[in-house]
């Protein structure tokens, strides 16, 4: 069933479409009313999410997977009700609806009890932490590793560095650094975050080249 065929229903019929989706003689047309339902509020959901997430330090492209988590949690759970929104228009109703999603959402991943930070990250320009104390033979150690280091990124800046120590000192499989820690990146080396994802591909592939 072609989701087009339902682009013109009212947002109330596509919603009860979608709520109809464990029948299996709705499933179809369930799944095809939640596209039209996606793509009629998208780019506006897109919009809101980029909102909150500049302003918990995230980037845009976390804002398109927070949008994208926004739906898929709509289609788990169709919970919406026109008669719990004080807004007489439904469009605008299903926008504060999923706006809610979106924020909820947000603080779920950010709230998870197995979080792997605690606020104290910072910024890393050398392998050796002048904060910590160390024998003169992990010393040693760390300065032959820091020069074999350096010889790997020499066609690189120091940036590429700092944002190589940086994202390997703290970043953990399926979490983004925490969001102070990246606005302190930017600031510290005037990129945007864009340009940071861009300088952390060049480092970490010319590391593997080294490697290899």
């Amino acid at each position: 069933m072609d989701w087009k065929d339902f682009e013109n229903e009212t947002t109330e019929d596509l919603m009860a479409y979608v709520k109809f989706k464990e029948d299996p003689d709705y499933e179809d047309a369930a799944k095809a009313a939640f596209t039209a339902l996606t793509f009629r509020f998208r780019s506006d959901i897109i919009d809101k999410c980029t909102i909150i997430c500049r302003k918990w330090g995230y980037t845009d492209d976390d804002a398109i997977e927070l949008a994208k988590r926004t739906f898929e949690r709509f289609w788990k759970y169709p919970t919406f009700s026109k008669s719990e929104c004080r807004v007489e228009d439904t469009d605008e109703c299903f926008k504060l609806y999923l706006y809610r999603i979106s924020q909820n959402e947000l603080k779920r991943s950010y709230n998870k009890k197995d979080y792997p930070y605690g606020g104290d990250e910072k910024i890393r320009t050398s392998l050796i932490d002048e904060d910590k104390s160390y024998t003169p033979g992990e010393l040693k150690t760390l300065q032959e590793a820091e020069d074999k280091l350096d010889n790997a990124l020499e066609n690189l800046t120091q940036k590429h560095k700092i944002i190589f120590l940086t994202y390997s000192a703290y970043e953990e499989e399926g979490y983004k650094l925490p969001r102070e820690l990246l606005k302190k990146l930017r600031k510290a080396l005037d990129l945007t975050q864009s340009s940071i994802r861009v300088y952390k591909k060049d480092a970490f592939e010319a590391i593997e080249k080294r490697i290899k």
